[in-house]
């Protein structure tokens, strides 16, 4: 879903990359929350970047048996932690 609401952002001295407070809620994005930057020509494209418990929120898409969890656990821990 995109949102084109006009607001404006703001570089601070050291770098930092502010946002507006409605950008930031409809991004769902909160303090501490950690996010991907990518750069595609002149546009900066930032994203949530999804905690252990927005993937468990998600809606199950197959079956799995618990050796196939245990693995998928493993790697999410390893993704998040290292």
């Amino acid at each position: 879903m995109n949102y084109s609401i006009g607001k404006r952002g703001k570089v601070g001295k050291k770098g930092e990359i502010y946002i507006p407070k409605k950008i930031r809620e409809l991004a769902g994005l909160m303090p501490g929350d950690e996010v991907e930057v990518e750069v595609a020509g002149d546009k900066l494209m930032i994203r949530k970047r999804p905690t252990a418990l927005d993937l468990l929120k998600r809606e199950a898409v197959a079956e799995v048996k618990v050796e196939e969890m245990r693995e998928i656990r493993d790697s999410l821990s390893e993704r998040l932690i290292g």
